[in-house]
């Protein structure tokens, strides 16, 4: 599953943010990236990476202590690549890896409307947190938010199609209406 925040378009693509620079990284140029992906695969499959919404073409990229290294045409110099510090890194959708069954990127669940199986509305889905074990769901609604561990107990059925998600909460997890 892929973290961060959701998909953003520009004109007729799909953007996915996939990471957010995190400054220089040497003297010659090379931009330092926070990763929210949970694999490298997406920054080996995109040729192009936006820093915000400016388009860079990757000439190299590397990964180093858990951070993608990358060179990009136009980045020159230690200053060229502080400048595009805190910007957000995207990528067009069609360069995420494949995923399984029943894998989802978090994309596709943030803002997913969130009910149990006997139609009682919880909220929608405003982020995810990993925990290591399991991701948990975070679903703000009627009854404030509502921290559900994303697990084959809880999680019913997910529909991306009609975004909606059907929960079976363990008892406690949601408070009485």
């Amino acid at each position: 599953m892929d973290s961060g925040p959701p998909i953003t378009t520009m004109s007729d693509k799909r953007f996915v943010v996939i990471g957010q620079v995190a400054g220089p990284f040497g003297v010659k140029g090379e931009i330092k990236i926070r990763s929210f992906a949970e694999s490298f695969d997406v920054f080996e499959r995109s040729s192009v990476l936006f820093f915000d919404d400016t388009p860079f073409k990757v000439l190299r990229i590397r990964m180093h202590k858990g951070a993608a290294l990358v060179f990009a045409e136009g980045v020159e110099s230690r200053d060229d690549a502080a400048k595009l510090a805190g910007k957000l890194v995207k990528t067009e959708a069609e360069n995420l890896p494949p995923k399984g069954e029943d894998e989802y990127f978090w994309f596709e669940l943030i803002g997913m409307k969130v009910c149990t199986g006997e139609g009682r509305e919880l909220g929608h889905i405003t982020r995810i947190t990993p925990t290591g074990a399991n991701d948990v769901l975070h679903v703000e609604g009627p009854a404030g938010e509502v921290l559900l561990p994303m697990i084959e107990d809880v999680v019913v059925s997910v529909d991306i199609a009609n975004n909606i998600m059907i929960v079976d909460p363990l008892e406690g997890l949601i408070p009485d209406a």
